[in-house]
């Protein structure tokens, strides 16, 4: 049973609840014949807050209104039509433009007419390569006594005179074997088409003393017409002063060339290494893998005593034929020499010829054994040869004439050998040795010229390298009948290597 005091808690939440029902139950809506009231509310007077609240409710549209602009239409229409002022400015614009156009159509066409005009007289130059490359050098030479320069003609030193003194020469000169000097200075020119290639290189050296002055020194003078068989087979037909083409180390530039000084055989036997004649040169197979070249020369080598006033001694010509082919990283090749020699007596006013021949075998890889050191290279030559010294150092290496004129002279037969290894470590250095032998007559026992070279190369820049070479050479060439020498000779050679 309820107690009072709840009753009356019941009685306020009903009083409290009433008008909140009233506020949530739906508006009547208003009948048509039923005229809008003139305010919101109530029959009783009441005004809800929240309809007080509310905006007013718009009125639908008419159907007689006109519609909503749109963009197409209404924009346009309101925009007022554009003035025959800016359709002639436009029309001017437009003109200025045209004009500007055709001058600088007319300047292109004028500057094609002059870059045409330029191509044509200076057109060779894309055909045109000039190269150049200096070395200057430091070379420091000791000996032994047999070797020592200062020996008198008895095979003796002076009294008192080191093997390494400086002394006196009758020539005016001394005997100082330590010096600075320009080892090479060429000049190189190559212009090559299609068609043809020419070749010319001279030495810019010094001729002479103080009163011949200053002359050069020719190299190569090439001219080459190039006839394309297919596209990987080629031949290129020289004529001129070129490399004798019987040893890949006769091949090799000096530009290119680690080592600084050939070997002792080419030395002796081609002592500037070149020669006059004309020479086919055919390259065939993919990337150039098989060389054949057939040449045509004097015989008489650039750098013998008479080259230059008379370039042939003797009406035949000698013949050479080399060969090689690369397989993989491996590249094998052969060569042959076939000649005349003459021996010319000046006094006695006597001319004799003899035969002489060569032949050649060679071969070389080129590998990087290791991917993080650099390319490894290893080469090698043999070659057996009969009278073909030339007699610049050793006078007596080559044939004399017999005391009965009519008789064939002594043949001397000569054997050479070298051994070759560089090692690139990296991208900057370069270590070598090589191993180089040769014999001007092999009936001599204890007749050969050893030398041991050691190189190490610094590559700067491209168009700079420093080399070092430090050799020993062991010698006892000697003529038959005489002791061995047993020279012992030891230089350390060092050249800077500028190029372009």
């Amino acid at each position: 049973m309820l107690t009072s005091r709840a009753r009356l808690a019941l009685t306020l939440s009903a009083a409290l609840l009433a008008p909140a029902r009233a506020l949530a139950q739906p508006a009547p809506s208003p009948s048509a014949s039923e005229p809008a009231p003139d305010a919101p509310g109530s029959e009783d007077g009441w005004e809800s807050p929240a309809l007080a609240a509310d905006p007013p409710i718009l009125p639908p549209p008419s159907r007689s209104a006109p519609p909503p602009p749109s963009a197409e239409t209404d924009v346009g229409a309101s925009e007022p039509p554009a003035p025959a002022a800016a359709a002639s400015s436009d029309r001017e614009r437009e003109a200025e433009k045209d004009a500007r156009l055709r001058a600088l159509e007319a300047r292109v066409a004028e500057d094609e007419r002059r870059i045409e005009k330029l191509e044509g007289r200076l057109g060779f130059l894309k055909h045109l390569r000039l190269e150049s490359f200096i070395q200057p050098q430091l070379l420091v030479q000791t000996y032994n006594s047999a070797a020592s320069p200062n020996l008198q003609p008895n095979g003796e030193l002076p009294i008192g005179i080191g093997a390494n003194d400086t002394i006196a020469k009758i020539d005016g000169t001394t005997t100082n074997g330590t010096f600075f000097r320009v080892r090479r200075a060429r000049m190189r020119t190559f212009y090559e088409t299609d068609v043809m290639k020419l070749f010319l290189q001279i030495d810019a050296l010094p001729a002479g003393g103080v009163g011949p002055g200053i002359g050069t020194i020719l190299r190569n003078a090439e001219a080459s017409g190039i006839v394309r068989w297919t596209r990987d087979v080629r031949t290129e037909f020289t004529a001129g002063l070129f490399f004798t083409p019987f040893r890949a180390e006769l091949l090799e530039a000096s530009v290119n060339r680690p080592f600084i000084e050939r070997t002792w055989f080419i030395q002796n036997v081609f002592p500037i290494e070149r020669d006059y004649g004309a020479k086919a040169r055919t390259i065939a197979l993919d990337h150039d893998r098989l060389v054949v070249e057939l040449a045509a020369v004097n015989g008489q080598r650039l750098g013998e005593r008479n080259f230059v006033a008379l370039p042939d001694l003797n009406r035949s010509k000698d013949f050479i034929a080399y060969a090689t082919y690369r397989v993989g990283f491996v590249t094998l090749g052969a060569s042959g020499y076939l000649g005349r020699g003459q021996i010319v007596d000046g006094q006695a006013l006597r001319f004799k010829q003899y035969s002489k021949w060569a032949v050649n075998y060679q071969a070389s890889a080129a590998y990087r054994l290791l991917r993080g050191i650099g390319e490894s290279r290893l080469s090698s030559e043999l070659t057996i040869a009969r009278n073909m010294d030339a007699g610049v150092i050793y006078p007596f290496a080559v044939p004399a004439i017999p005391a009965r004129f009519t008789d064939d002279v002594a043949h001397l037969d000569q054997r050479a050998l070298y051994v070759r290894a560089e090692q690139d470590i990296k991208r900057h250095v370069t270590l070598g040795y090589r191993y180089d032998m040769y014999t001007p007559d092999t009936a001599i026992k204890n007749n050969a010229r050893d030398t041991h070279a050691f190189l190490a190369v610094w590559k700067v820049s491209p168009n700079l390298r420093f080399m070092s070479e430090l050799g020993w050479a062991i010698d006892n060439v000697h003529p038959f009948g005489a002791p061995a020498p047993s020279k012992h000779i030891v230089y350390f050679s060092n050249v800077l290597q500028a190029m372009f």
